[in-house]
């Protein structure tokens, strides 16, 4: 065979896979966009916010002393209950996308959302929910999420979790999951930013973190970790170095069944990172994001009316008390 046709036939082997190679990421990231028959959403959230000796919470920079605290209710940094609808993070642009829809149903692209004008928001508009509140430390120590774990036999959960949350039924007389799964396809980040002790302005760049509870567990393929492919063309929405990956969390009904108890069965940390460092001389902005991954394979119409009972906890570590909170049913 001449060179030419050798070497022609080779440029159309190389295209084919690069063909190939495109098809593939193209349908691993528009897979679960396309399984929408109807917009899934979450539409009530209960979070808590805790941190372990060392380091106090407030809603302010510059709030009083009286107001700093180990716990934070998300409602004082979100007031009302605001849905989630299919967003998805772009770490390149540092913004959250979401799909447009024609009349047809077909999906005509993406477009960039904004903290200003989608965030904290009911109607067509809202899409995701973001807060802000601020850290302080009388010592210098490195912080991180919390280990979950159950508290008297898993009638109660303290540290870093994310559950469905389990609905009393009078008729029943039993539980059921509010959470229809959303879980597994929330994600909630944190934007760390280091401030100024006294004025709150910046002293350096901020870092995003992305934790993903349940990252394991599938509607329909269980207990296989699958990334989740990002709008950049990457394999997952952040670089390894910036993900937090948690095994799935559960809950069962006690026995004998009652009204006000679930007994909790909480996932361990996959992968854990340090989210920041303080000292004394400053003080540590979080604004914290909760969304529902539209790029995540669990992300489908089934998740109506979904309602999560979540725990963020921060672990300090400086040689000094380690301790948990539980959080209320």
């Amino acid at each position: 065979m001449p060179d030419q046709a050798i070497r022609q036939r080779r440029r159309t082997f190389l295209y084919l896979w690069v063909l190939l190679a495109l098809l593939i990421l193209l349908v691993a990231s528009t897979y679960t966009w396309f399984s929408l028959s109807q917009t899934p959403h979450v539409n009530d959230m209960s979070i808590y916010i805790n941190s372990q000796q060392g380091i106090e919470l407030a809603t302010a920079h510059d709030a009083p002393d009286n107001e700093w605290s180990q716990h934070i209710d998300f409602e004082q940094i979100v007031s009302g209950d605001y849905p989630l609808k299919p967003v998805t993070w772009s770490n390149y642009e540092k913004k959250f996308y979401s799909m447009r829809y024609g009349f047809d149903g077909r999906m005509s692209g993406l477009f960039a959302l904004s903290d200003e004008k989608n965030a904290n928001r009911h109607g067509s508009e809202g899409y995701y929910v973001v807060g802000t509140f601020y850290a302080r430390t009388d010592a210098e120590c490195s912080v991180q999420l919390a280990e979950a774990i159950e508290i008297n036999g898993g009638e109660k959960g303290a540290g870093t979790y994310v559950i469905g949350k389990p609905i009393w039924d009078p008729e029943s007389i039993s539980h059921y999951d509010g959470g229809n799964n959303a879980d597994t396809a929330i994600r909630i980040g944190f934007r760390i930013t280091h401030i100024g002790k006294d004025d709150g302005e910046p002293t350096g760049g901020s870092e995003f973190f992305i934790y993903e509870p349940s990252c394991n567990y599938h509607i329909n393929d269980p207990y296989l970790y699958y990334p989740t492919p990002s709008i950049d063309g990457t394999e997952n929405l952040i670089d390894e170095d910036h993900l937090i990956l948690q095994y799935p969390s559960s809950w069962s009904e006690a026995y004998p069944v009652q009204r006000n108890v679930t007994i909790k069965s909480l996932g361990r940390f996959m992968k854990n990172k340090q989210l920041f460092t303080i000292s004394p001389d400053e003080k540590i902005r979080i604004d914290l994001y909760v969304w529902l991954e539209g790029q995540d394979i669990d992300c489908v119409a089934r998740i109506d009316d979904a309602k999560i009972l979540a725990s963020i906890q921060f672990n300090v570590e400086y040689g000094g008390y380690h301790g948990y909170e539980d959080v209320p049913e």
